[in-house]
């Protein structure tokens, strides 16, 4: 018999050409749908929203495969008192009028002509009650500025400027606009995290209760997409919190991904795209189940693989296209290498025991010089399955961090669980005095460890460009790192840099976070992107305007720092004597 669960998954995806429980309407009609619902944050707050006596027009907007349907839907159901998690009869009409909520609720507002668009805009802000609109972007913007230049109200800055606010579970006052007969919510799902909700879905779908269909198959105790399930299962929390750290890295590096992606991505790594009946007939030929097993292995396909090798089928998935750019999992070390290919393996992790086989083959494999695939494969293999134990010490964060390539992930994501830095008052100091010192180098191009003590922020005159090192430099004004502390902003879910109490801010987004630790373990071959480059520069100029006052004070000081031959960077410091006409030397 075949599992029509496994059907079900092999449906979510793009893979091949039945993908039709791919969007939101389909998932919803489906009977599998209530084990797999995880509902999103904000429904609760978009319902609120929509109470309002005088009216409000509150707008969904964002990528294609953001979840707008799936939130509209939901609201739908709130309004209408059916659990969240049942499924529904039938799909959505064009325009569903909820007479007793006095909400009206207009499914997707890009599926329908300019005349159509402008028609609901029209009327949403010209009759009673309340109206929500789902629309990709585009075609929103084209139909709101319409209206707004029928009405002759200026809002498009406004509009602009709303949809680039970040968005957490509510939204605030950014997302609202007067100025229309009914104010005027947008939200943008695009700047709603969607990580943690996406990861979640591993769960959901591993624990589902009709993988129990698979108990009455002839071949399910050698069938490699129920023991792909079993070991997920075994170890569904360190496989979540994993994938979790890969969509986070992807989201922060500007690769971010719709939920769609991801459930496309998640339900494709359980099966491999395989079949009940395909893998049947292969059993039944005495095909070995542990080579169908590892073309299928969950940490190969999700990372694009079959076995060590390239799988070309999984690039028609977005993720997996982005994740071979990544190029996560390089070697982290000799020492971490050369464990791979023992019969204990990796001492920090305890690998599940359905994989002791597979991992013994591999390891056996591993050991011939040009057997690199096999060695990636086992990397792979202890980043998603392996469960950090008791006798880890530091061995089990420095693998992670480098399987990464990202010292900040795993921290971000505690910080974000937690809602802010949970650290000691030393690490917070230790982690303040290590941003500085990379901003020292960045100011001036030379490193901390050049200075005969680095406890202050020089500022100099320096060649925009940077390409000419100068030993030399006028200091346009210093500040002392206690003036600095180390915060966390909730909002946006990264740490900040602040300086006196918030007067200037340095959001240490992940990239630029990483890149600082990078700077301070001393990787030479770091670069910073230009955009967080021109971050850094911002903040520079923000703390020279917020301390002109100061500079006034001192105007007759001046402050210079010179690098010497051996690369020790002194301070010079003269007092301008006007009495005497002359430059004195200070210390």
């Amino acid at each position: 018999m075949s599992n029509k669960y496994i059907s079900y998954l092999n449906s979510l995806h793009n893979i091949s050409a039945n993908g039709a429980n791919a969007l939101a309407e389909s998932q919803a009609l489906s009977g599998f749908f209530p084990e797999v619902y995880e509902p999103f944050p904000i429904v609760e707050h978009v319902s609120e929203l929509l109470s309002c006596l005088e009216g409000r027009v509150v707008i969904l907007t964002g990528h294609a495969g953001d979840g707008k349907s799936t939130v509209a839907i939901d609201v739908f159901k709130k309004l209408h008192n059916i659990p969240a998690e049942s499924k529904l009869n039938s799909p959505l009409k064009e325009r569903e009028e909820i007479t007793h909520a006095s909400v009206n609720i207009v499914k997707d507002m890009s599926e329908l002509s300019k005349v159509q668009r402008n028609k609901w805009i029209q009327e949403a802000f010209g009759e009673q009650g309340n109206w929500l609109i789902v629309s990709n972007t585009g075609p929103l913007l084209e139909s709101l500025f319409d209206y707004a230049e029928d009405k002759q109200v200026q809002v498009e800055s406004l509009i602009l400027e709303a949809l680039n606010q970040p968005l957490e579970n509510i939204t605030t006052s950014e997302h609202r606009i007067d100025g229309f007969n009914k104010e005027l919510v947008i939200i943008n799902l695009t700047r709603l995290d969607n990580v943690r909700l996406g990861a979640k879905l591993l769960t959901k779908l591993v624990q589902h209760s009709a993988w129990s269909d698979c108990n009455q198959c002839e071949v399910k105790s050698t069938c490699p997409i129920r023991k792909n399930r079993d070991v997920l299962n075994e170890a569904v929390e360190t496989a979540e919190e994993r994938i979790r750290w890969v969509y986070s890295r992807l989201t922060a590096y500007e690769h971010r991904l719709t939920l769609r992606q991801i459930l496309a991505h998640i339900s494709y790594s359980i099966t491999g795209g395989e079949g009940c009946e395909r893998v049947k007939t292969a059993l039944l030929s005495d095909v070995s189940s542990i080579d169908e097993l590892q073309d299928i292995l969950f940490s190969e396909i999700f990372f694009g693989l079959r076995a060590g090798r390239y799988n070309h089928e999984a690039e028609n998935l977005h993720a997996i296209t982005i994740l071979k750019k990544a190029n996560l999992g390089a070697p982290v070390g000799i020492d971490f290498d050369s464990r791979l290919l023992t019969s204990q393996g990796m001492l920090w992790a305890d690998l599940p025991q359905d994989l002791s086989e597979l991992k013994s083959i591999w390891s056996d494999k591993a050991k011939d010089m040009k057997a690199i695939r096999w060695r990636f494969a086992l990397r792979r293999l202890y980043f998603m399955f392996g469960k950090v134990n008791s006798n880890s010490g530091e061995d089990a964060n420095l693998y992670l961090d480098s399987f990464l390539d990202s010292f900040g992930v795993r921290l971000f994501d505690q910080w974000k669980a937690d809602g802010g830095i949970n650290i000691t008052k030393s690490k917070r100091k230790k982690l303040n005095e290590l941003c500085l010192n990379v901003l020292l180098e960045l100011f001036t191009g030379f490193s901390a460890y050049q200075y005969s003590s680095s406890n202050r922020l020089y500022m100099t005159l320096r060649r925009k460009d940077k390409n000419v090192v100068q030993p030399t430099q006028l200091v346009v004004h210093e500040l002392s790192f206690r003036d600095f502390d180390i915060a966390y902003d909730t909002t946006a879910s990264m740490p900040i840099l602040t300086y006196k109490n918030g007067i200037a801010v340095l959001p240490l987004s992940l990239p630029l976070f990483d890149y600082i630790f990078a700077r301070h373990r001393g990787e030479i071959g770091s670069s910073l992107s230009p955009i967080y480059q021109s971050q850094i520069d911002g903040f520079q100029s923000e703390l020279l305007r917020v301390t002109e006052a100061e500079r006034d004070d001192t105007d007759d000081e001046l402050c210079i720092i010179k690098a010497g031959i051996n690369g020790d960077v002194s301070i010079h410091r003269y007092l301008l004597d006007t009495e005497k006409g002359m430059l004195e030397i200070e210390s």
